[in-house]
């Protein structure tokens, strides 16, 4: 079993750690499913119906547009921008761009939209949702590049899509999470100001190197190698396919590749945290990157910058995608919300 990218039923070291309503919807709609490895094209396929047994039905979003923009080497990419539905075609909204998650191989515009359109509706805002390149077609740090180009997008074209330059926050969860923290890097470095970012159980380490979990400097991958939802041997499966590309290249072309990608690889590594813009961290108890969100929140802190830190304990990494059931997505989200009506001041009193 110990094998397998999903462990069903709840592994025995979990048993006692895990919240009661969690603990009832994993039993009732996952704990008998065979276990077997992950199929990328059918993960693909059923990825945005894993969760909805836990998904609470979303507040209506009437103005809700597809478009494209031309990412770093010319290919489109498909944005979905969410609008209040009170909002004036006159006004300039502040706007959230949101990265999703899904291991950066996995996902797209479907797979957050429950949790973007509590957004626009409790903090009165417009949303950006990036399609940004999955691997292992597109080789990693595609993805990242295609969400900083998205953000030099919206704010370089503020005016024509309605939207507040000066108002402008990044977000996601789990890869997601890695890549708003990353351009927040990315956006500091050129003179673009951000107002907030908000990283939901983000995943901060390289673990290319790492062989066992046992190997890890990072106390959660220990204590949850078997968690459920999300465990060791699914992040090595995500973590190979990171990486395959590489298996083609010559020894001086690898290395020439990895310097290249640099601290993008491991956010710990990123040369400079001052000057970076007021972060949201939030982790799951039951999480396998949980230490390394925290690590990440307190080096943020110890370089000046404003954090929110917040851990859910006894609940798994994609803890979000369950607000029918579970207190904590609820409050993951209000309390998101809360913060970006506060970033962007659409709070009246």
């Amino acid at each position: 079993m110990s094998g397998h990218e999903a462990i069903n039923p709840i592994h025995p070291s979990m048993v006692g750690k895990i919240d009661p309503e969690f603990e009832k919807m994993y039993n009732e709609h996952v704990a008998n499913t065979p276990n077997r490895p992950i199929d990328l094209p059918l993960l693909r396929k059923n990825y945005n119906k894993i969760y909805s047994y836990g998904t609470a039905p979303a507040p209506e979003i009437k103005n809700i547009e597809n478009t494209t923009f031309p990412s770093f080497d010319g290919e489109a990419v498909a944005l979905r921008i969410y609008r209040p539905n009170d909002y004036s075609e006159s006004e300039k909204l502040p706007v959230h761009l949101d990265f999703h998650g899904g291991g950066a191989a996995v996902g797209d515009l479907d797979t957050e939209a429950h949790i973007l359109k509590e957004y626009v509706a409790r903090a009165r805002i417009a949303v950006v949702d990036v399609d940004y390149r999955l691997i292992p077609e597109y080789k990693f740090p595609t993805g990242v590049k295609d969400c900083f180009e998205a953000t030099k997008y919206v704010y370089e074209h503020a005016d024509e899509l309605g939207f507040d330059k000066n108002s402008i926050s990044v977000g996601g969860v789990s890869a997601g999470g890695h890549i708003c923290l990353a351009v927040d890097h990315l956006c500091r470095d050129i003179g673009l100001k951000l107002v907030l970012v908000c990283a939901g159980t983000p995943q901060i380490a390289d673990i290319s190197n790492v062989k066992t979990a046992a190997d890890s400097p990072y106390l959660s991958i220990k204590e949850c190698e078997f968690a459920p939802t999300l465990n060791w041997a699914r992040l090595k499966w995500f973590d190979d396919i990171k990486w395959k590309w590489l298996e083609d290249l010559t020894e001086e072309q690898t290395k020439k590749e990895l310097e290249e990608i640099g601290w993008l690889k491991d956010l710990m590594l990123a040369p400079n945290f001052k000057g970076l813009t007021k972060t949201l961290v939030f982790t799951a108890g039951l999480d396998p990157l949980r230490s390394e969100g925290l690590e990440y929140a307190k080096t943020l802190m110890d370089h000046g910058v404003e954090v929110e830190y917040k851990c859910y304990e006894g609940v798994p990494h994609p803890f979000q995608h369950m607000n029918k059931n579970l207190w904590q997505a609820r409050d993951f989200i209000y309390r998101t919300s809360l913060e970006l009506a506060l970033a962007h001041k659409t709070l009246t009193f």
